[in-house]
């Protein structure tokens, strides 16, 4: 009980959940994808933009606003996402380990894509160890799965849990991309294990 009136405190004095309501946005996540796209330019007006991981569909409002009209954003999660009202927004209900992740994201979009974000996190058990495990897992899905949705010369965004498994995977992205950077944004919260990993220029393999 202490610990939920302590966190329902600290999300009453969070700046970003506070500015997410005021803003409209779905989630204080928001502000994670913005000072991203941001700083490295990774979303440019006519994209087609894939958010694994999307729900409650904050990353979704954030990639809209960038593509555009003239671009798409496909999201996929295992939890139906409430409509956001967005004509250049498109969701699937879907389970990133799932056989046909791949034909079903293509037949909506079309296309590959130019852009991949990954937001994913595993049900949390409060093991670290187990926690770390699961969530590299998920990452290690999502780069098995870059050949075949993402365009060459693409970019991905992909949250990493740190750990013993973290520098894995972090290597296999450096190989897959042309330029990477390891990146926290300010909205990431204090003390958390996560980070972001921003690819640009996919080498296609």
């Amino acid at each position: 009980m202490k610990s939920k009136r302590r966190w329902l405190h600290e999300r009453r004095n969070d700046p970003y959940f506070l500015l997410s309501k005021k803003e409209g946005y779905r989630s204080r996540a928001s502000f994670k994808l913005k000072q991203i796209i941001d700083e490295y330019k990774i979303v440019r007006l006519g994209d087609k933009v894939l958010d694994i991981g999307c729900a409650p569909g904050g990353w979704l409002q954030v990639a809209s606003q960038y593509v555009g009209d003239s671009g798409l954003v496909v999201g996929v999660d295992i939890k139906p996402v409430e409509d956001l009202g967005l004509e250049n927004v498109k969701t699937i209900v879907m389970d990133v380990f799932d056989g046909n992740f791949t034909e079903s994201v293509l037949r909506l979009s079309g296309d590959k894509f130019n852009v991949v974000l990954s937001d994913l996190s595993p049900n949390m058990s409060g093991i670290y160890e187990i926690d770390h495990g699961r969530q590299i897992e998920m990452v290690e899905r999502v780069i098995s799965l870059l050949k075949d949705i993402l365009k060459k010369g693409g970019c991905l965004v992909v949250k990493v849990f740190e750990g013993k498994y973290a520098r894995k995977v972090d290597k296999k992205i450096f190989k897959m991309f042309k330029s990477v950077k390891r990146f926290k944004p300010m909205a990431s919260r204090k003390g958390s294990s996560e980070y972001y990993l921003v690819a640009k220029y996919f080498k296609g393999f």
